[in-house]
């Protein structure tokens, strides 16, 4: 277990952790590792999350959206640009867009129980962890989006994009997600979620 120095603890482990599972199982072979803009650099990060959550939802029809942003948009992006680039997608490839909401505020713990309890893998911003101490950054503080595919019972789970596989989670306490969500020079978390149903179990052996 590690920890920020401005931050609480997180530990990085697999798909269960001290007796909790994850709400949204998404197959590791399903994972998708952050990439830069082919225009300027600039992670992807907002949008690879937002097709983890589609591949979640079964939505066949937003496998390759990250790329395809990609290769088209400069990195990096806000609730605005999001709308933009969805919509822009959707008239390319000839498809409705699926419905969707967009939260930007301080309470972000309702609409990640509710994410929880109807199995919606959540889009979340991430403002801190201990994976990002470094010269660049000696408390971890980074600008980031990632999913949440767990919010419930005593802990909370990070998939991030930087750090993808089945091995590597981040498990911490509720209260430290939503201070994570936060960047600490904001006031205000962003969430994205699709309000297509969640899947059925993905058998496990």
């Amino acid at each position: 277990m590690v920890a920020c120095a401005q931050s609480g603890p997180s530990t990085v482990a697999g798909r269960s952790y001290q007796s909790e599972e994850l709400a949204c199982d998404l197959p590791g072979t399903e994972h998708m590792r952050n990439i830069g803009s082919k225009l300027d650099g600039y992670g992807m990060c907002v949008f690879t999350s937002v097709e983890h959550a589609a591949r979640w939802h079964g939505l066949e029809q937003f496998r390759g959206f990250r790329d395809w942003c990609a290769e088209r948009y400069p990195g990096g992006g806000d609730p605005d640009k999001l709308d933009q680039l969805l919509a822009a997608y959707c008239k390319a490839k000839g498809i409705v867009c699926p419905p969707y909401i967009q939260y930007e505020g301080p309470d972000v713990r309702p609409i990640l129980e509710l994410c929880d309890k109807t199995g919606r893998m959540a889009c979340i911003t991430y403002g801190q962890s201990p994976r990002y101490i470094g010269p660049r950054s000696p408390t971890g503080t980074i600008a980031h989006m990632t999913n949440c595919p767990k919010f419930s019972g005593q802990l909370a789970v990070c998939l991030d994009n930087n750090f993808p596989g089945e091995a590597s989670y981040e498990w911490m306490p509720l209260a430290e997600m939503e201070r994570r969500i936060k960047h600490p020079r904001a006031k205000n978390g962003w969430v994205f979620v699709w309000l297509a149903p969640s899947p059925p179990p993905v058998p496990r052996k």
